[in-house]
């Protein structure tokens, strides 16, 4: 073959192979299009990693039904309960990308667990995409009825005069409770006891402990039925129904430990169904019937993008990360 016809072969070769992949290529991103534009065509599940009855359970069967109704296929709910929500976690980590098998999870699961175990079946921030928040709420710091501090400057002033003295409740070493209110005493510099309860609530109210993190939803009643007294919320405003209790931020500048509930799905899933997802999910939280009853309940719907979600996970996993390092909390 003469130096000329080999050269035409070679072209005519590369160009039929650079032709070959560009077919393959567009015939990828149809049948990726095609299955985004036909999603969903069968029925969804949220893995909630708790009990049925939990907090997170609660709002996830709210939620559902009408996410079904914009979606026009069935939404389960199924609770996958046990070791502080990894065995749920571990689930959707390893479902399949396609937007059918959905986490439902708290703060902790993401923020915590992954600075808490060494080892975990699940990365918090490589296993999964953020979608949306559906909810956010806080902690009340609760006292007992006749605890000598009234508010929390005088907590803290009686921390300091007598480091370890006072003893706070929670619900079990690493428990959301715990960590945040580890990160009140890093921020402040105090030193207090920790006295883990099954019910960090009610050891606040029979006396057990002097103080506990509750959450808002737990902590609303035993105040107005007098049973304790609110020294601040965590977040970073006060709670509309609890007007006259301060926000912890306007003691202790920069202070706020927010707990959500959200929704993600597996690593990988399209980003045109997770952005479907969180509009149709943020459609649903405005829905009057759905909003007043969250926030009756002391949750405050939210229905973020996916990139506000993600910048959120990935600040509170960064807090969290620092408050249980300061504490040394370890559970295995």
């Amino acid at each position: 073959m003469g130096s000329h016809k080999r050269l035409a072969f070679l072209a005519w070769s590369t160009t039929l192979s650079l032709l070959s992949a560009l077919c393959l290529q567009l015939l990828l991103h149809g049948s990726a299009n095609a299955q985004n534009n036909n999603w969903p065509n069968r029925p969804l599940r949220f893995i909630v990693p708790f009990v049925a009855g939990s907090s997170p359970d609660v709002t996830a069967r709210m939620i559902a039904p009408k996410l079904s109704e914009a979606l026009g296929q069935p939404v389960l709910v199924e609770n996958r309960g046990g070791a502080a929500g990894i065995i749920g976690a571990e689930l959707v980590s390893k479902a399949a990308a396609d937007g059918y098998t959905l986490l439902y999870p708290v703060n902790s699961v993401i923020c915590a667990n992954q600075h808490l175990y060494s080892k975990l079946p699940y990365d918090a921030l490589k296993s999964f995409v953020p979608v949306t928040m559906t909810v956010n709420f806080g902690y009340v710091l609760l006292a007992r009825s006749n605890f000598a501090a009234s508010d929390l400057k005088a907590l803290l002033a009686m921390a300091r005069a007598e480091p370890g003295k006072l003893n706070f409740g929670s619900a079990g070493l690493g428990a959301g409770n715990h960590v945040v209110m580890e990160m009140l005493l890093d921020m402040t510099g105090t030193k207090m006891v920790h006295i883990p309860h099954r019910d960090s609530a009610t050891s606040v109210a029979t006396g057990e402990s002097d103080i506990s993190m509750v959450p808002a939803t737990t902590a609303v009643p035993l105040i107005r039925g007098g049973r304790t007294k609110g020294l601040g919320v965590t977040l970073a405003r006060r709670l509309p129904t609890l007007p006259d209790v301060p926000s912890i931020s306007e003691v202790v500048p920069g202070y706020a430990a927010d707990a959500w509930h959200g929704l993600l799905a597996p690593a990988g899933t399209p980003m045109p169904i997770v952005e479907r997802l969180a509009a149709e999910t943020a459609k649903v939280l405005r829905l009057p019937e759905v909003r007043n009853k969250l926030m009756d309940l002391g949750l405050e719907p939210i229905g973020d993008t996916p990139a506000q979600f993600a910048a959120t996970v990935r600040a509170d996993y960064d807090k969290w990360g620092k408050a249980i390092r300061a504490a040394n909390i370890k559970l295995d």
